[in-house]
């Protein structure tokens, strides 16, 4: 690496997903890639806007991750140098501004692989609603274990699969669930043309079609005024009876009380992982439907072990001239 180069983590120890970010795959990038990375000496508490600039005057490089300041014309006049900002997890919206791209400072994210984490939860939850696991199997000493009912499952195989939303993760997904060759991959997304979706071997499709037609809907759109609560009552009900509804994106994406609902009915099987409130509380009704598979708003937490090291990665390729993943 050339040398007089200045990387700042911009957090602190005492955050609670330290340890999920500085692990071993770290330590073993840093003395690999030889690049030294400064971790601030002070609390969360004492990360003050001037405490910021002080620690950040002379940066090369700054990591951010969840809970960062934004990095902003500010931070760029104490640091005039820097040429790269990583950051160490995945949307970079609220962290980065425009003073830096016009700047010529790049930005880089570990979005990809926080993604391809997302996506295969996603199909953990295609597979275990499209399989029908909660009516006739037995986990951890709860559920019945249902020989007559064994017959009452399906497949992806052959299965129409819906997806709002063509980011990372949807690219991520359509990947995996090749091989399992579904009949037909719909995609709703403004995103994606219908020839760009042709070429691509999907089918474009507005997002009503898309509930009508979908053995299997994975919402996975971005969280805006215009996608929030886009499913509501009577975007819900054109799911068709059997399908498997699988939210790995945004829980705000789906309007909860109708989803209560609709989920009264027993038409179709929810997977969830992202909620309106989080913790989900205690007396959430939510709880209470036997066709509801629910996690810990944790389809990405896999992949946060490596976050830094891939940053750390784009920071050498940045420092050498090379181009950037």
């Amino acid at each position: 690496m050339p040398s007089g180069q200045k990387i700042i983590y911009a957090g602190t120890r005492d955050q609670k997903f330290f340890p999920e970010l500085w692990t071993p795959q770290t330590y073993a990038a840093i003395r690999q890639l030889k690049l030294p990375v400064t971790v601030p000496d002070f609390s969360q508490a004492e990360a003050t806007p001037e405490n910021w600039r002080r620690l950040f005057s002379g940066a090369t490089a700054i990591i951010t991750t969840w809970q960062s300041p934004r990095i902003d014309r500010d931070i760029l006049a104490a640091a005039p140098d820097l040429r790269i900002v990583g950051h160490a997890a995945g949307s970079v919206a609220d962290y980065v501004s425009a003073e830096l791209f016009d700047a010529g400072v790049k930005v880089t994210s570990a979005n990809n692989d926080m993604a391809h984490a997302v996506a295969e939860w996603c199909l953990m939850g295609a597979l275990m609603g499209r399989r029908n696991v909660l009516s006739y199997t037995r986990f951890g000493g709860l559920g019945q274990l249902d020989f007559p009912g064994r017959n009452n499952c399906g497949s992806l195989h052959g299965a129409t699969i819906g997806i709002w939303g063509f980011g990372a993760v949807a690219r991520h997904l359509t990947a995996m669930l090749e091989p399992l060759l579904p009949a037909n991959i719909l995609i709703s997304s403004s995103h994606l043309t219908p020839g760009e979706a042709k070429v691509l071997g999907f089918q474009a499709v507005d997002l009503d079609e898309l509930l009508r037609q979908s053995d299997v809907i994975f919402t996975l759109t971005g969280l805006n005024a215009h996608s929030r609560g886009r499913l509501g009552r009577e975007r819900l009900s054109l799911i068709r009876d059997g399908a498997v509804l699988v939210n790995g994106g945004r829980g705000e994406l789906i309007d909860e009380n109708a989803l209560y609902s609709a989920l009264a009915e027993r038409r179709f099987t929810a997977v969830l992982d992202v909620y309106h409130q989080e913790p989900l509380p205690p007396d959430s009704p939510l709880l209470k439907f036997s066709n509801v598979i629910l996690t810990p708003h944790n389809a990405g937490f896999p992949s946060r072990h490596g976050y830094i090291a891939t940053i750390l990665e784009e920071i050498d390729r940045c420092f050498r001239g090379q181009e950037l993943r």
